[in-house]
């Protein structure tokens, strides 16, 4: 028997409306069925071609390892509308390619608009960890957990942090944290490339079992 989403957008239904197709689409990514998710963002795409949204996810699917790809494609939708929101996700394709200035400039564009955030902390401290500029990474780890003390942060954005600066077993406590919060961060953990220094890792494999995930 087909899965809901297989009925419901992989042939008999194919007037989705955008909302049900945002959804299914997720789930798909989520379990790495990128394949699935980019042939029916392209019938979303013909349905209706001047969506930002459908042509944001294009570059949200191509992010699962196909950096160049997803930059090019978060591009063109910049060119379309420089303030559409979803097209920061670039800067994650970005920091997966290995270009790391590019990501530095959008956070700090960021700041200058609307200050700190937990996230600006958690991905400075990982930038400034996967390029060696340790003093830089421990700094805005401090910053991140400083923000966690007086506000709780969710714990997969510390765990990002962690991943950055090389500290596994740290990382693996706040993914645990994170699975206890039930933060949707966990939805990904099969696909996320950012978690990808951690998955040789047992304790991985067993998260993703909890979770649903595994293999």
């Amino acid at each position: 028997m087909r899965s809901v989403w297989d009925r419901e957008v992989g042939g008999s239904n194919p007037l989705a409306p955008t909302k049900t197709f945002n959804s299914i689409n997720y789930l798909k990514k989520a379990l790495g069925r990128f394949d699935e998710a980019l042939r029916q963002n392209e019938r979303a795409r013909e349905l209706d071609p001047l969506s930002l949204i459908i042509a944001a996810d294009k570059g949200a699917t191509l992010y699962a390892r196909q950096y160049d790809r997803a930059i090019a494609q978060l591009r063109t939708v910049r060119e379309m509308d420089p303030t559409f929101p979803r097209t920061g996700l670039i800067r994650f394709a970005y920091e997966q390619n290995g270009e790391f200035d590019n990501p530095l400039d959008e956070i700090q564009k960021w700041r200058r608009v609307y200050g700190d955030q937990p996230w600006t902390w958690s991905e400075l401290a990982y930038i400034y960890g996967k390029t060696g500029q340790q003093s830089q990474a421990e700094y805005a780890l401090q910053k991140l957990l400083q923000v966690d003390q007086r506000q709780p942060v969710d714990p997969a954005v510390i765990a990002v942090a962690y991943i950055g600066v090389g500290a596994r077993d740290k990382a693996f406590d706040y993914l645990e944290k994170a699975y206890a919060q039930h933060s949707s961060a966990i939805c990904s953990l099969k696909v996320e490339p950012t978690f990808d220094p951690l998955r040789d890792d047992r304790r991985y494999e067993d998260l993703l079992r909890r979770v649903g995930l595994a293999p």
